[in-house]
């Protein structure tokens, strides 16, 4: 009893100190102020001692049940939503818990109130803007707050708390869906920029590694800049600025100074007001950034538009023309939906006399009679009036009855324009443009009468969006276009290195969407470059069939997977294609004269084709799984 009694004090003291350790996160968290950060008038995100809450509403014309449906994780949270005694509404807006929200709510609230978090390919970087309890992370990321301590264990941290700025990796087989399926970094970690100024202004500095070339791991990287004439300059204007005399003899860890206006958007100083207002954008967007599901996409139309065509070849290098690569893969994709999926397949141009029939060679024959599919037809003859007419044939497209006359709702509805780029030759892969919500007007109409002429035309000659249309376009487009790199990468097809799914086009000082993306009004839609025409290794693989099948088939996958993933794999293969409307054939017959032009994708002058042979480099296909099942016979060799 002695022996008990004097133990006591110490075990009161152990007790105490165990109790402390506990409710010390909370404790140190609830010191903090709150940090609420306001992405719009609809949508508030706030972080409060240790957990996330969202302050939201209806959007401007939305029903309460939809809101319900869209900002709740699923039918039960929904409705329980509903079922309050003061539902939301335009002038009442609620508070909603972390747990509760959809997966793009969640990361549009990880977005504002996190601007420095990054997916990367180990997993999610998250980077502490304050006093925050792992116990707080793990749940954010994982949903498992038992996760704290594996967390503190990976990351080499023993207290149960990390302060401001600490780098918080979640690795990739924790995360939950939302930040799982972000599109990656490629590096393990963000880049280390430091900043500066001197008498020429404030500037970053970066040190650069073994094997780092300035153009590409450094203007390419931090800048934007993809073209050969923009990046070229732009290093020659940092190298002047760094003391650089050679720009191939650059030793490591030399300090390069990047200015700070050429710096792209997510690489500027913490600080910088253009970092909060693009993460605003950036989460805002990421609310609208998955479609209803689709299984084996059942009522989904896809709209193919093979970039360029007819007398504009798009970029030429070494006698390859874009037009005819893009059409081939175009071609390719349209087969594979059709003997793979249930979706409702439309193709914006076709080559009279050919179709979309599938050569069964590498090298392909150059064609420039391609028409668009427009009524009456038109006769690919200038770029410019190409380009315009097809984003009004994609909103005629998008206003048509499905098959038996039922609509197909907006949301399930996909524009994809497949090309091949003309950018420096250190740059290769894949890449995907999306309508930068900033970038589109709020309307705009061609009305001289060679438009007026078509009518797709004079049924819709003005287009018009709210900004709600343009925030919806921005999400579910860079959810679509991440889901296509995706699909890329898995098949071990190359995607560019940095930024491959971007909001617009930086060239020669000015930034804009693409016309077919920008009055476009299907709000899924994509231009996908497959890859970079002016790298020989890019070249000389899109010169081969197995490449351009293969790019295909992971269009196929990406699309199958932006509209439900493995779910859709599960559907069994349509008894039959569904049948494509009548081409019109007299279009072939539309008379010349064909003048000579340049493609509007080009950014310089070109090399005149040669008549050298170009080798064709062998493809092995890699082992991965398919998400729907195909036909046995579909790949033998013909």
């Amino acid at each position: 009893m002695g022996q008990a009694a004097g133990r006591d004090p110490l075990t009161r003291s152990a007790v105490r100190l165990a109790l402390l350790a506990a409710l010390l996160p909370s404790l140190l968290a609830a010191q903090e102020p709150a940090r609420r950060v306001d992405v719009s008038e609809d949508f508030s995100a706030v972080l409060d001692a240790g957990e996330i809450v969202v302050e939201v509403r209806p959007l401007d014309g939305e029903s309460v049940s939809d809101f319900s449906r869209r900002i709740s994780r699923d039918e039960g949270a929904a409705a329980r939503l509903l079922a309050l005694a003061s539902p939301p509404s335009r002038t009442r807006t609620i508070l909603l818990p972390y747990g509760g929200l959809s997966d793009e709510t969640r990361l549009a609230a990880v977005r504002a109130l996190f601007p420095s978090d990054a997916r990367a390919t180990i997993g999610w970087l998250h980077v502490a803007v304050g006093s925050e309890p792992l116990a707080s992370i793990a749940s954010w990321f994982t949903g498992d707050e038992g996760l704290a301590a594996r967390l503190g264990e990976i990351n080499g941290l023993t207290d149960p708390v990390v302060t401001r700025g600490t780098l918080v990796k979640v690795p990739v087989e924790y995360l939950l869906p939302p930040f799982r399926d972000a599109e990656p970094i490629p590096d393990e970690e963000p880049p280390r920029l430091e900043y500066g100024a001197d008498e020429k202004g404030k500037f970053a500095v970066y040190r650069l590694k073994r094997k780092e070339a300035l153009y590409s791991a450094v203007v390419v990287r931090f800048t934007g800049r993809l073209h050969a004439r923009d990046v070229i300059q732009l290093a020659l204007d940092i190298a002047l600025r760094s003391g650089i005399d050679d720009v191939h003899g650059i030793p490591v860890g030399f300090p390069v100074k990047i200015p700070l206006e050429y710096l792209a958007e997510e690489f500027l100083p913490p600080d910088d007001p253009k970092i909060a207002v693009r993460e605003k954008e950036r989460a805002e967007a990421a609310l609208f950034a998955t479609p209803a599901k689709a299984r084996g996409l059942a009522g989904v139309r896809v709209v193919i538009d093979a970039g360029h065509g007819g007398r504009d070849t798009g970029t030429l290098h070494h006698g390859v023309w874009e037009s005819t690569y893009a059409y081939d893969v175009a071609s390719r994709l349209r087969r594979v939906l059709l003997e793979t999926t249930r979706a409702e397949v439309v193709m914006t141009t076709r080559e009279p006399g050919v179709g979309w029939e599938i050569p069964d060679r590498d090298r392909l024959a150059d064609a420039k009679s391609r028409v668009l599919l427009t009524d009456p037809p038109y006769r690919l003859n200038d770029p410019v009036a190409g380009v315009n007419l097809r984003w009004y044939l994609a909103n005629a497209i998008l206003r048509r009855p499905g098959p038996g006359g039922k609509p197909i709702p907006p949301e399930r509805t996909v524009f994809l324009s497949i090309h091949a780029d003309s950018l420096h030759p250190s740059v290769r892969g894949a890449m995907a443009y999306v309508p930068g919500e900033r970038f589109l007007r709020s309307s705009y109409g061609r009305a001289t009468p060679f438009y007026r002429g078509f009518r797709e035309v004079r049924d819709e000659p003005v287009v018009s969006f709210t900004r709600k249309e343009r925030v919806l376009a921005e999400g579910a487009s860079t959810s679509l276009a991440e889901k296509l790199i995706g699909a890329f990468r898995r098949r071990n097809l190359p995607v560019h290195q940095f930024r491959p799914v971007r909001t617009h086009v930086i060239r020669s000082g000015r930034e804009w969407v693409p016309a077919v993306l920008r009055y476009n009004k299907i709000p899924n839609r994509v231009l996908f470059e497959l890859s970079n025409l002016s790298n020989d290794e890019d070249r000389e693989l899109t010169l081969t069939r197995a490449f351009r099948q293969h790019s295909a088939e992971a269009l196929a996958d990406g699309l199958v997977s932006f509209f439900g993933g493995a779910e859709a794999a599960k559907e069994e293969r349509p008894p039959a294609p569904v049948a494509e409307p009548r081409p019109v054939e007299t279009a072939a017959e539309i008379a010349g004269p064909w003048p000579e032009i340049a493609g509007p994708w080009l950014p310089a002058p070109h090399a005149e084709p040669k008549a050298t042979r170009t080798p064709t480099p062998k493809v092995t296909r890699p082992p991965t799984p398919k998400p729907t099942p195909k036909p046995k016979a579909k790949h033998r060799r013909r």
